[in-house]
């Protein structure tokens, strides 16, 4: 089954330094929820829902090993516990003409069979009016593009899928953010 959409949209950073861009949106943004990624960054919509859910979760249980929920979702996008890790595989990089702004949404927690509080994404009307907003004030602009894999994407997230056949890359990039908590690989 497909995922629903995620509040996403891609924009054009027009040749700024990842500093300056990245600056520049935390200066404009109206809260931690507004993320900015690197144009390789988002992989699958999939892959996005997950590193969501496992945010969130954390938010919601208190949990969380960053210490805001933007960099906990960045944490999970690139599959690691180090949050400075984090943000060099999934943020903005250099020579990147475009890059991704995300709201996360709001989510309620909702217990499970254990007791357990489980995330369910509030219906989040007010992102194309934020970011509109948004763009207006740092004078970017929304560009059309879609989110899919890619093997140099991935790379730059630490995920080798070249050697899976397309099917599985899918499945190797939601594993990726899954494993985020996992100390034992050694490649974290």
């Amino acid at each position: 089954m497909p995922a629903p959409p995620f509040p996403i949209a891609k924009v054009n950073i027009q040749g700024l330094s990842p500093s300056d861009a990245i600056d520049r949106f935390l200066s404009a943004r109206e809260h931690d929820r507004w993320v900015l990624l690197g144009a390789h960054a988002p992989q699958s919509l999939d892959q996005l829902w997950t590193a969501w859910i496992q945010a969130t979760r954390n938010e919601l249980r208190g949990t969380m090993v960053a210490r805001s929920v933007d960099a906990e979702f960045l944490r999970y996008l690139a599959g690691t516990h180090h949050i400075s890790e984090a943000f060099a595989r999934a943020g903005v990089q250099a020579g990147q003409g475009s890059a991704w702004v995300v709201r996360l949404p709001l989510a309620v927690g909702e217990a499970n069979d254990l007791g357990h509080l489980q995330p369910r994404s509030v219906d989040d009307e007010g992102f194309e009016a934020g970011l509109e907003s948004l763009l207006d004030e740092l004078g970017w602009m929304d560009v059309n593009g879609g989110v899919s894999v890619s093997i140099e994407g991935c790379e730059l997230l630490g995920i080798d899928v070249s050697v899976w056949s397309e099917n599985r890359r899918f499945e190797s990039v939601v594993a990726h953010v899954l494993m985020a908590d996992d100390q034992s690989s050694s490649h974290r």
